[in-house]
């Protein structure tokens, strides 16, 4: 045999399986792949509520809180329940003014617009008229004074006609109600407070003072006692006057929107008689004087 062929065999043998071998490799099955870890669970992250959220829920602990009157003015932007009694009340025909003092514009007082009248069993002015409740929503501020706007009945409640349990007396706690023969709101106007005998030091006590020494208490909060020795409507207002000459001494205002309040017109009423007028003494026109809101903050001592 050519030795040629002999050398040559095994190369082609191997050359000739080499196909066969490797052709064996690529169609055989492919490994199953490297398993790899489900990653590791992260918990969901705890919430903590941004700054604002927890200021918001700390504002509203004041839902809780009744709010004396006198200081709805320090929580005005928030929502808060405000008492006190409704001394005064007042129909202008486009809105309906609950108010909680003679210096009405510059204290607190409530709000109900038209729309909301008939929401109520009776309406509002005669409904509140002297009572002592407790007002729920927005305390807002319109010309320097604060106020609640009611737009639904759920807002007031009548809270009975104790003393408010958690404010000081109100200025006109105790005082007296006129009490004629006969008057168109004496089913509506409860009897008022007695006073209690004994004062504690956050009480109100108010003295009374001579009409004739009103001019030397302008600016204090006051009851005045004399006799009415004249009366006058101007149309635009009554004067209850003390003196003859009423341009230099203390004299009584009451304006038109307080007259449908009192049971005959004031200039009447008061005529003659011998009163206690108490409210804040201003000055106008050199002499002193009491504007009268409320029948409440006169009382008919008697006759001459």
């Amino acid at each position: 045999m050519d030795r040629r062929i002999l050398l040559f065999s095994p190369i082609l043998a191997v050359l000739l399986l080499a196909p066969l071998i490797l052709g064996g490799c690529r169609g055989g099955a492919t490994p199953y792949p490297t398993a790899t870890p489900y990653p590791t669970y992260t918990l969901y992250p705890t919430y903590t509520p941004p700054p604002t959220v927890l200021s918001s829920l700390q504002s509203n602990v004041l839902l809780s809180e009744v709010i004396p009157w006198q200081e709805a003015g320090a929580y005005i932007g928030r929502e808060g329940t405000v008492q006190g009694r409704v001394i005064a009340t007042h129909n202008t025909g486009k809105v309906v003014f609950l108010n909680f003092s003679p210096d009405y514009a510059h204290t607190f007082k409530a709000v109900i617009f038209p729309e909301d009248w008939g929401k109520f069993p009776r309406p509002p002015e005669e409904l509140f008229y002297g009572r002592l409740v407790r007002i729920t929503g927005l305390i807002q501020e319109y010309r320097g004074a604060p106020e609640i706007i009611i737009r639904e009945p759920a807002q007031i409640e009548i809270v009975g006609e104790t003393a408010c349990p958690t404010c000081p007396p109100c200025p006109t706690q105790g005082l007296q109600l006129i009490t004629p023969t006969s008057t168109p709101r004496a089913t509506s106007i409860p009897q008022p407070v007695s006073p209690t005998p004994t004062h504690t030091a956050s009480s109100i006590s108010l003295k009374v003072i001579p009409a004739e020494e009103a001019a030397d208490h302008i600016g204090q909060e006051a009851t005045v006692e004399g006799t009415v020795v004249a009366t006058y409507n101007s149309g635009r207002a009554v004067f209850l006057n003390f003196h003859k000459d009423y341009r230099h001494h203390f004299k009584v205002v009451i304006f038109p929107q307080a007259w449908p309040l009192f049971p005959r017109p004031p200039e009447e009423l008061y005529l003659h008689q011998r009163v206690r007028v108490t409210g804040r003494i201003k000055e106008y026109r050199g002499a002193p004087e009491i504007i009268v809101e409320s029948p409440e903050q006169i009382t008919i001592l008697g006759g001459e």
